[in-house]
Order: C-alpha cells, then structure tokens, then sequence
C-alpha cells in the first residue's frame, strides 16, 4: 500500500520534495507520532525521527522497499542538511513549513528551497480501498449514534452534554474522537453553521447536528436536523423540505467527470426554487480523509473534477438568523460509474 502510494509520488515530483506535514507522512507511511520528517527524490526515501520513535520508525521503514531510517537526538537542521546534499533543488511543503525552519535551512545548504502547494494533499484526494473501508467503518460509527440520538437528547440537559453523549456512542461503535467538537444546535443556535454547543439547553424543539468520528485516522462527517417533540412549525417544514430536496439533488449529480460547481449548482437551482439561496451561507462540501477538510471542494467556483476515488460531502444548509436552520450532510464516494452514499441514517425531520 505505502509502496504504492509513494510510486505515485514519485510519479508527480520533478525534484526531490521534503515532506513536513504530519498528515501527508501519515498517509506515505503510517507514522502516527508528532515528529517526522520524511525526504523522497528519484532513489531514495529518508523517514527522519527524533529517539521517541526509533523503534516505530524501523518497523514502518521495513515496510518500505529501500526506505531509510534517520534517527535523531539534537541537531536537526545538521540532519536535514546531510539529507538534501547533493541535490540542487528541493520542495518545501509551503502550507506547512515557516519562516524560521526555511531561514534555519538556508545558507547552510546548496540546494536551491523551492514552494510546492498540495503535491501529497493531490494524490490523498483519490482514496483506495482500504482508506474507503476505514471512511466506512466512520460513517457506520456515526450513524449508530445517530440511531441512538433521540434516547441521548431526552437525557442530556446541555447542547454540550449531547455533543458528550454522540461522542460516547460513536465510541462504543469503533470510532474515535475527532479532532473537532460535535455541533448540537438547538432551536435559534440552528441558524449558526458552525455553532459552539456549550451550556445552551437542547429544548424539545429544533436540533441540528453536525458530528463525527475516527477509523483508522479517517474521518466520518454527517449532519442531520430533526424535531424533537411534537409537531414543527409550517416554516421549518419548509426548510427542510428544500435543503432536503436540494441535498439529493446534489448527491445525484456526484459522478467523475463533473466540477465541484457541478454539484454545488445543482443544490442551489433547488434552493432557488424555495427563495432560500441567500439564506445558504456556506459550499455545498468538501473531500474527507486523514482530515475532516480535504480536496475536491464542492463549491460555487470550484473547477476541480471529480474522479472515481474521490469521496466528499454534500452539505447544503438554509440558516434564518433569530429562528434557526436546517442542514443535511452525507459523505459520498465517487464510483466509476456514480455514487455510493456512506452514511445511511434517516434524513425526516422526525428520525
């Protein structure tokens, strides 16, 4: 797998490239600790670790046709040094790598430091089978939280407190915590995108949920609205009839050769229809992954192509300051012939 994927590197570098974002070495190699380094150019392949993963590094660099392992305890800008010399040009991750690390590099090295932006993020938009399973394994997680939502929200006294319990669920189903907090806006808090769910109560009314989980380092991301008790009023009916209909509108445009405006338009044209376009605030999605935001961007001016591989979120929202908001998301894998939905949980206002 990892030999594969750093052929394909190897295939989109014209010079030798130094590889300093964490995810980017993640997904070359495996490595999950705080501190690597890794140098690829046409013959070699240098996985550089401070002593706290010697042991790691030689177990990931086995698996690795003709890898290196550098490992060391002090002096790092000598280390790096040694490893470009002889090269006359070399990458620098320009997203990831500041000031200071690129001054630290020069004049003490001949090799001419060069910007590069998403070399590694390019090939990680293409998910392989394995990294699709894990995406799989998220979602799953996810939705078996979601089948739980309404026992956690009759129980939960906090916005914050439900966040908690999504989180437990997702747990319980194989995931891990992600990186980031789950949304749980309830009533006017729904008119937030990205709310902070804090000490608000969760109400019997309006629920917005926006959550997600880890497999394997990848990452699940779905939203669902619901009404917790009762009837909804007429205009969140509303709403959420469109951003409904708009949201399959959008999955249903999802196959390889269209653009990520492609997908966005057509949740809009549905949105336009309802008189709710200037209520949706934000793009219609994103790629997922090793991060929860990745490429291909699904959004109104986006030019990037979909390919099968791919796997983004389609997300469209309406948002009434004061009254609340209504959001529906999926992750969707790009096929070679369409589409396949990961996560499968009800999507009615009363799930």
């Amino acid at each position: 797998m990892y030999n594969q994927r750093i052929a394909r590197l190897r295939d989109s570098i014209e010079h030798p490239l130094l590889v300093t974002y964490l995810p980017n070495i993640r997904y070359l190699t495996g490595f999950t600790g705080s501190n690597a380094f890794v140098f690829i150019s046409e013959d070699r392949f240098v996985f550089i670790t401070d002593g706290r993963y010697a042991e790691l590094g030689e177990r990931l660099v086995s698996e690795i046709d003709g890898a290196e392992l550098v490992e060391y305890r002090s002096g790092l800008v000598a280390v790096l040094v040694e490893q470009l010399a002889g090269s006359k040009r070399v990458g620098l991750e320009a997203q990831d790598v500041n000031w200071g690390f690129v001054h630290g590099l020069k004049g003490k090295t001949e090799a001419d430091l060069v910007p590069t932006r998403g070399v590694v993020e390019a090939l990680r938009e293409v998910k392989d089978e394995a990294e699709i399973r894990s995406l799989a394994a998220a979602a799953r997680a996810g939705d078996s939280a979601f089948a739980e939502v309404r026992s956690l929200a009759a129980t939960a006294v906090t916005e914050g407190d439900l966040g908690w319990g999504l989180i437990n669920s997702m747990r319980n189903a194989g995931g891990r915590q992600a990186g980031w907090p789950p949304i749980a806006a309830a009533g006017a808090n729904a008119a937030l995108p990205h709310h902070l769910s804090e000490s608000a109560p969760v109400g019997n009314g309006l629920l917005l949920l926006d959550y997600g989980c880890t497999v394997d380092g990848y990452h699940s991301d779905m939203s669902r609205t619901i009404w917790l008790e009762g009837e909804a009023d007429s205009e969140t009916k509303r709403m959420h009839e469109a951003v409904l209909a708009a949201q399959e509108a959008g999955i249903a445009a999802v196959r390889p050769g269209v653009t990520g405006h492609d997908v966005d338009e057509a949740c809009r044209v549905v949105l336009r229809k309802y008189d709710y376009e200037e209520l949706f605030v934000h793009s219609t999605g994103h790629g997922v992954g090793l991060e929860i935001h990745e490429g291909p961007r699904l959004a109104a001016k986006s030019e990037d192509v979909l390919v099968p591989g791919n796997v983004v979120t389609v997300e469209p929202g309406v948002y009434v300051p004061g009254f609340g908001g209504v959001r529906i998301e999926d992750m969707v894998v790009v096929t070679e012939d369409g589409h396949r939905v990961l996560t499968e949980s009800n999507k009615g206002l009363d799930a």
